[in-house]
């Protein structure tokens, strides 16, 4: 049996003597207790697994834990395959793992559970609620395995699971499985008769502590309001405080923060009657006991959050002239708690950037609106005027590199302008904008065309008659939430065409795709990004000609090797 071989730089941490899925292939071609179907099908999915993680079989180990996260980076699309087709390649590769013992056979059986698990699965199965069908089999097949009476059950045989399916499974998400058993147990004790009662639970990823209005003090909300209120409309005469007004976005984003330290502070233990004003939150001892638990909730590191939380606290108490010795212990925490300022892009999106400076995957990007749209011609009316919906906001996305949140808002007769002559102007003023820098683009005609006809059948499906908005919820009431529209338009660019890209990616792909055929034309950059300063543009995009200046050189290089 062929094993993975340790001098390869990313098998060096495998244990000697790791299979192979070459050797699996082999080992399950010669059993004699599988059918020829099913010795094709196995050796098909595990050859299927390979050729997806670009590497021959011979070079893959058969480990779970190995398997596992590269397998959920996979984009069947980018393969050019359905979902479908990929879940059955890797059900078949699971199958093949368990037949040679790497991971456990699953059960799928009810004659292979107990009597007592099987007439309580009976029960959960008649009574034909869906998600119960999908998320309890398994745990109940691991607990029938283990001679586990059903009034024995204890979060401890749910932990027990859960550790199972992590170091077993080599699906997407094997999270997904573990919260689903427990997700379906609970509801088991609700409906079915008969159920065990021990209620489950799973450890909460919650990451950010936002109490209800209502149950912050009322004196706390009050004091907040009125210093927005004077951040807002500040008087100008006034021999203190500010003069200058905050942007409307801006009072959004630090009421919000200053709320959700509130929040940190009360579930840290401070009763809520002791916040009684915003200044109750800069006092240096409280300030610190809240940006601990947020720290300790970060696995003791700080982040951007928490450094920005640390300096609206520090900024807030010059704002409300409290003592300097408070100001000074604040701006320590603040300093602390800092981050490396961001110079470029992050990796991962120079990682994806990289995939789009292949021409053919590039392509793929900008065709995706009319690929949806033609698509939707075969769908549901519903889901067809959704694509229609998508469609559109990737196309504005590749032609106007909007910050999702602009984007998310969009007002048909507030934003969208037409002076005359079929010309569609997208105009934002300079207090809808982050920055405070307006926005103004002309819309293409293949763009504008789209626009008119999504204006023109997506009521009564996506919003009701008259609704102001370009990408509004359901009921019309408002724009789209823009992390929701960020999360929705993500998925679909991946389910479509396989590429892992976000709404603001797209602004990073403008300044490549203008740098690259521009380069050094920072100032061009600026405009189309709606930048303040080129000095911002610069830092964040300086190198992405690179590629074009390397091959540029290459050129030279190779024209004066032909010469004598």
């Amino acid at each position: 049996m062929k094993h993975t071989n340790p001098d390869q730089l990313e098998l060096a941490l495998m244990a000697e003597g790791t299979p192979t899925l070459a050797s699996v292939i082999n080992e399950v071609q010669s059993s004699a207790d599988l059918s020829d179907g099913r010795r094709r099908d196995m050796a098909s999915g595990l050859r299927r697994v390979a050729s997806a993680l670009g590497r021959d079989p011979g070079d893959i180990p058969a480990d779970p834990k190995w398997l596992q996260p590269r397998l959920a980076e996979v984009m069947p699309a980018a393969l050019g395959i359905t979902d479908k087709s990929w879940q059955n390649a890797v059900s078949d590769a699971k199958s093949a793992l368990a037949h040679v013992g790497i991971i456990p056979r699953h059960n799928r059986q009810r004659y292979d559970l107990s009597a007592p698990w099987r007439d309580l699965w009976q029960a959960a199965l008649a009574s034909k609620h869906k998600s119960l069908d999908v998320g309890l089999g398994r745990f109940l097949h691991f607990l029938s395995g283990r001679d586990i009476a059903p009034e024995e059950v204890s979060q401890h045989h749910a932990d027990a699971f859960h550790e199972s399916v992590m170091a077993g499974e080599i699906r997407k998400s094997p999270e997904w499985v573990w919260q689903n058993a427990v997700w379906g147990w609970n509801l088991a004790v609700d409906r079915i008769p008969g159920w065990p009662r021990t209620r489950l639970s799973k450890p909460s990823r919650k990451t950010v502590i936002t109490l209800p209005d209502e149950d912050l003090p009322a004196r706390f909300l009050g004091d907040l309001g009125q210093m927005m209120q004077r951040l807002a409309a500040p008087d100008i005469f006034a021999e203190d405080g500010p003069t200058r007004a905050l942007r409307p976005t801006t009072i959004e984003q630090q009421t919000g923060m200053l709320k959700r330290f509130a929040s940190e502070l009360v579930h840290a233990g401070v009763p809520a009657m002791e916040i009684d004003s915003v200044a109750a939150l800069c006092d240096p001892q409280q300030a610190e006991l809240g940006l601990r638990a947020m720290v300790a909730r970060n696995d003791g590191e700080t982040n951007t959050v928490i450094a920005d939380m640390a300096v609206l606290l520090c900024s807030t108490a010059r704002r409300l002239d409290l003592p300097e010795s408070t100001i000074k212990a604040l701006a320590k925490h603040a300093k602390r708690l800092a981050r490396p300022r961001q110079s470029g892009l992050t990796r991962k999106n120079r990682d994806r950037l990289r995939a789009l400076q292949d021409p053919a995957t590039l392509r793929r990007l900008l065709l995706l609106p009319e690929q949806l749209i033609r698509a939707s011609a075969r769908m549901t009316p519903k889901n067809a005027a959704l694509a229609r919906e998508d469609a559109l906001a990737i196309a504005i996305l590749l032609v106007c590199p909007l910050r999702v949140k602009n984007l998310s808002e969009l007002h048909v007769e507030r934003d969208l302008q037409r002076p005359g002559k079929g010309q569609v102007f997208i105009a934002i003023g300079e207090d809808q904008v982050k920055n405070g820098q307006p926005i103004e683009f002309e819309l293409p005609p293949d763009v504008r065309k789209m626009l008119d006809k999504h204006l023109a059948t997506r009521v009564p499906l996506l919003c009701p008659q008259g609704c102001p908005w370009l990408f509004p919820r359901r009921d019309g009431t408002g724009p789209i939430e823009p992390t929701t529209f960020s999360t929705r338009l993500s998925k679909r660019i991946r389910k479509e065409i396989g590429l892992a890209i976000n709404p603001h990616l797209f602004r990073h792909l403008t300044a490549m795709i203008w740098l690259t055929a521009n380069p050094g034309a920072y100032e061009a950059a600026r405009r189309l990004l709606g930048h303040t300063s080129t000095r911002t543009t610069i830092n964040f995009y300086a190198g992405l000609e690179t590629s074009v200046a390397v091959q540029a050189l290459g050129d030279i290089l190779a024209e004066k090797r032909k010469r004598k």
